[in-house]
């Protein structure tokens, strides 16, 4: 359950930081380009857009991969895992 937290919490914030670049504010539901504003190390910042939309798709296919996993333990599906990494991997606001 650790490594799932882990990979679709730092997918988040990647996202997040996509959006703070990619998305005007209307969009965003939110102020964006503060974090360049304010000088922030952000994914984009540091990697790039393409790296950090490559890492993006990197962690969403691992989280898939560990949301699987943590259903066979448990003798469930991961369709509401599943969907709860789509919806992370996919957000634009």
């Amino acid at each position: 359950a650790g490594r799932f937290g882990e990979a679709i919490g730092l997918m988040f914030q990647a996202v997040d930081d996509l959006i703070d670049v990619e998305q005007p504010a209307e969009h965003a539901g939110k102020q964006t380009s503060k974090d360049a504003e304010a000088g922030k190390r952000t994914y984009p910042v540091v990697h790039g857009i393409e790296a950090t939309r490559a890492l993006v798709a990197r962690l969403e296919t691992d989280a898939h991969a560990l949301a699987h996993e943590l259903a066979g333990r448990e003798g469930r599906t991961n369709g509401a895992l599943a969907q709860i990494v789509a919806y992370l991997a996919r957000r634009d606001r």
